[in-house]
């Protein structure tokens, strides 16, 4: 049977067993809507709408736009984390190459969420702490994995600032361009052990 919202818009019908915890899709709804329009149009309205929800629905998996920013926040830490899973145990530096792998990989809609994640960030500063955290303890990790620790803390900058620029979508000539920058990094990573 077809639900009307007083608004006049047909939801789609949803089946009895729906889980009650819709997480997943309503996260994957706020990314659609952060890339495609933009953090300022990410709202509870929004999401519901995008995810074929309630308002209240919503609302039960993820009470207040904050707690929402918060788990699309530890998503994106949880897809930061996942190529480490690729490389092999010996590798003398994998959380430096754990960082060179993400970024190559970053693809044009993950900066786009990036930037709406960071938008949100800049009225509520503290929604970063989790990425603070992650990224203290990844520079503690590639100091003691490396026989250079001064090497390898210019090499995790340069990484993060490559990150940013890509993500700024500021001057880089290019992908080449920053595909060869990380090929010159992953290079010098031999050395910084």
């Amino acid at each position: 049977r077809q639900q009307h919202r007083p608004d006049g818009i047909v939801l789609p019908d949803q089946p009895q067993n729906l889980k009650r915890n819709s997480s997943p899709r309503i996260l994957a709804a706020a990314r659609a809507i952060a890339v495609r329009d933009g953090a300022a149009h990410v709202s509870i309205e929004a999401i519901a709408r995008e995810a074929g929800l309630s308002k209240g629905g919503v609302l039960h998996n993820f009470p207040t736009k904050r707690a929402l920013m918060e788990a699309m926040l530890e998503e994106m830490l949880e897809e930061h984390r996942a190529p480490s899973a690729t490389l092999p145990e010996t590798d003398p530096c994998s959380t430096l190459q754990q960082h060179l792998l993400t970024l190559r990989s970053l693809s044009s809609s993950d900066s786009d969420l990036s930037m709406a994640i960071l938008a949100v960030a800049a009225v509520e500063p503290d929604l970063l702490e989790p990425l603070r955290n992650d990224l203290k303890a990844d520079l503690a990790g590639i100091e003691s994995e490396s026989n250079d620790p001064e090497t390898a803390r210019i090499l995790f900058f340069a990484l993060q600032g490559i990150r940013f620029h890509k993500l700024l979508k500021l001057p880089d000539g290019g992908c080449a361009m920053l595909d060869d920058l990380a090929a010159r990094i992953e290079g010098m990573n031999g050395d910084a052990t």
